[in-house]
C-alpha cells in the first residue's frame, strides 16, 4: 500500500513540473514612470487639458488595460504603438475640458466632462492603472508622475 502511495505522489509532483509557471517574468507588469503635460488652446473655445503617458515593462499580450485614475479623474487608456518598443509598453490617456465659445452653434449644447472618481486603491499613489489578465482585474500603482512643462498653443 505504501508503494502505491509513493508512486501516486511522485506522478503528481512530476505533472506539476510540466505546468507553465504563471509567476514568470513575461507575465509580470512593472511601471517605469508616467508623464503629465498640461496644455491650453489659444483660440476662444478650444479648451484645455492634460496628456498623460504611462511607460511600463513589456507585458504578455493577454493583458488588457482599460482605466487609469489620476488627479481625481478616471480616464480611458489606449495603447500607443507609435511610442511603444520591444522594451517598453506605452499607454496614453487624455483629460480634456471643452472651452466655452458663445458664437459657435454648439455653444448651447451639453458639454461632456471627464468622470470624477476616487482611486479604487493605493491612496498615496499618483496614479492607478487597472489591467485585466485572463478575466482577473488587477491594479498597478506608482508615485512616479513626471510633470512636463505646460504647452500654450497660439
Amino acid at each position: 500500500m505504501m508503494k502505491y502511495l509513493l508512486v501516486l505522489l511522485t506522478i503528481s509532483q512530476m505533472s506539476k513540473c510540466r505546468q507553465p509557471n504563471t509567476n514568470s517574468s513575461t507575465h509580470e507588469l512593472k511601471i517605469y514612470f508616467g508623464t503629465a503635460q498640461s496644455w491650453s488652446g489659444g483660440a476662444v473655445g478650444s479648451g484645455r487639458g492634460t496628456n498623460y503617458l504611462f511607460y511600463l515593462a513589456p507585458a504578455d499580450s493577454a493583458y488588457r488595460f482599460d482605466s487609469v485614475w489620476v488627479n481625481g479623474y478616471r480616464l480611458a487608456l489606449k495603447k500607443r504603438n507609435d511610442y511603444s518598443s520591444k522594451d517598453t509598453l506605452v499607454l496614453s490617456a487624455t483629460l480634456f475640458f471643452t472651452g466655452n465659445n458663445p458664437e459657435s452653434t454648439e455653444g448651447n449644447s451639453k458639454k461632456s466632462i471627464p468622470d470624477e472618481s476616487i482611486k479604487p486603491c493605493c491612496d498615496d499613489a499618483s496614479f492607478v492603472i487597472r489591467n485585466i489578465f485572463y478575466g482577473n482585474k488587477n491594479f498597478l500603482s506608482s508615485t512616479s508622475l513626471k510633470i512636463l512643462p505646460k504647452l500654450n498653443y497660439p
